[in-house]
């Protein structure tokens, strides 16, 4: 579907030349959910503007259904930018409109007849559940309502593509979690290819097949996105799933231990269990995880003594419920 050949992508500025990207390989294929995943300032964004060359790298090639982007005219360059639809942050809504429309505006520019538009920018307000909203105004919105509309008004031109840039980053977290369940009933029901850029690794892990991890320009590590979670391989894709050592103290003589949860029941006392099987004191140091659908996702950070006997129990005892566990080498 969209394959990135060695682009980069290089700003002159008046401090200098700054590497936004840098000989960057990636392939996304056709209806999946494909996460970029990274810090702020890791070249994420400019990432997803060469996907549909609103940035021209420097070098190399993008492709999107085998047809090589950077070499297109612009005149059709500007049709293949129709199958690929955005949505942003701040939702970019046209204040002076109702939802009905800011869903038609691309139909209207698109040469669509005003009844057309509107008998599709309605199916497309009721598919994310905006139906009683439909003559509301942007400023009579939620930041989750408003982010809606936006997701309508990217779908009416029927795109292969959506991108999705840091587009639960203003809203709360029962909002973001609505809005990722949106797209991924829109990804199942349209088959639409959806690319998720994002700083935040519970984005990734709620809905996302694969993950590309960004780092200073660079993909450090890109697959699966449960692969990449129980066993990351770079030290950048640790940074982003369990915290650092400053962020909590750790007495001596005790091995630190990474838990992560994908999908076990949520109603089991793991760490209860634990300290009961294993007779083990833990501490536990910090965890990020979520219930979804009644299932525990996410990961947890643990301390216990460094006794040889114990920690070979507790691995032992852990792997035999199905929790992922890796040691950490602080």
């Amino acid at each position: 579907m969209i394959r990135f050949k060695k682009v980069s992508k290089t700003f002159e500025t008046t401090a200098g030349e700054v590497h936004a990207l840098c000989d960057i390989d990636l392939d996304i294929e056709k209806g999946c959910i494909f996460g970029v995943i990274g810090s702020s300032g890791a070249g994420k964004s400019t990432l997803v503007r060469c996907m549909n060359l609103l940035e021209r790298p420097t070098s190399g090639e993008v492709f999107f259904d085998d047809v090589n982007l950077t070499e297109l005219p612009i005149k059709e360059l500007r049709e293949m930018r129709r199958k690929i639809s955005m949505i942003f942050q701040q939702f970019n809504l046209l204040e002076q409109r109702d939802a009905l429309g800011n869903v038609c505006y691309p139909l209207e520019i698109s040469g669509v007849s005003k009844k057309e538009a509107k008998e599709k920018a309605t199916e497309l307000l009721k598919m994310v559940g905006l139906e009683d909203r439909i003559y509301s105004y942007p400023a009579q919105l939620s930041g989750g309502q408003k982010q809606r509309v936006a997701i309508a008004r990217a779908l009416a031109t029927d795109p292969d593509v959506l991108l999705c840039d840091e587009a639960t980053s203003a809203l709360d977290p029962g909002t973001t979690r609505a809005i990722l369940d949106l797209l991924k009933d829109i990804n199942e029901k349209l088959g639409v290819t959806i690319i998720v850029i994002t700083h935040e690794m519970k984005v990734v892990e709620q809905i996302c097949d694969k993950v590309a991890v960004v780092h200073n320009g660079e993909v450090v590590e890109a697959g699966d996105v449960r692969d990449i979670f129980l066993n990351p391989q770079s030290k950048v894709t640790r940074n982003l799933l369990f915290p650092q050592k400053e962020g909590f103290e750790t007495a001596e003589n005790q091995k630190v231990f990474r838990l992560s949860f994908d999908g076990q029941s949520s109603n089991e006392p793991v760490i209860a269990n634990l300290v009961l099987e294993c007779q083990a004191k833990v501490n536990i140091l910090g965890a990020s995880t979520e219930d979804v659908d009644g299932k525990a996702y996410g990961q947890m950070l643990i301390a216990i003594p460094e006794d040889e006997m114990k920690v070979a129990r507790v691995k032992n005892y852990l792997n035999e419920i199905g929790v992922h566990v890796t040691e950490i080498d602080y």
